[in-house]
């Protein structure tokens, strides 16, 4: 059974369309009146997205993002983060502005575990060998490689990881 319920956050809500060609998708892309209008073009794959984000309470359209991936949609990160899109490709972690503007883009160095809002300021990426906090300008303020991690958790404001090479404790603030 599929879920279409509309999930609203910030007074915004997505639908995804997923395509088998870049031209269907272009084609589709093209079609969409919004004011503003992002197709990533450094992204590659056989999987290929297009994002429309819609008002909440009047539908009117808000942005389109479009942009190919080898990861299936499930695999994918959309977040909201303050007036900041974070979007995961598989490859690379896109901050994009209120203008739909790349503001940022960082490479995936290993899988992506996931992406965690700490606070306003920080945005944790968690690799499943890489750890890294950003900025809110997108600038890289805690980086640490680590051995593949096996488990981990978050309690209050420290990330507890374990590894094959043993316990870290990493603060978030």
């Amino acid at each position: 059974m599929e879920n279409n319920m509309k999930q609203v956050v910030q007074n915004k809500y997505l639908k995804g369309f997923s395509f088998s060609s870049s031209e269907e998708a272009l084609t589709f892309y093209n079609n969409q009146k919004a004011d503003h209008s992002l197709s990533i073009e450094d992204t590659f794959g056989d999987n290929y997205y297009c994002y429309v984000c819609y008002h909440s309470l009047t539908n009117d359209k808000l942005f389109v993002l479009s942009f190919s991936s080898d990861e299936r949609e499930d695999n994918l990160n959309f977040l909201y983060w303050n007036n900041l899109v974070v979007l995961d490709t598989g490859k690379s972690i896109y901050l994009i502005d209120e203008a739909v503007k790349i503001k940022v883009s960082l490479e995936v160095t290993t899988p992506l575990v996931g992406l965690y809002v700490i606070n306003d300021e920080k945005l944790l990426v968690l690799e499943e060998a890489f750890i890294r906090v950003i900025n809110y300008k997108g600038e890289v303020v805690k980086s640490e490689q680590t051995d593949l991690i096996e488990d981990f958790s978050i309690k209050g404001k420290l990330l507890h990881i374990r590894t094959d090479g043993g316990n870290k404790i990493i603060e978030l603030i």
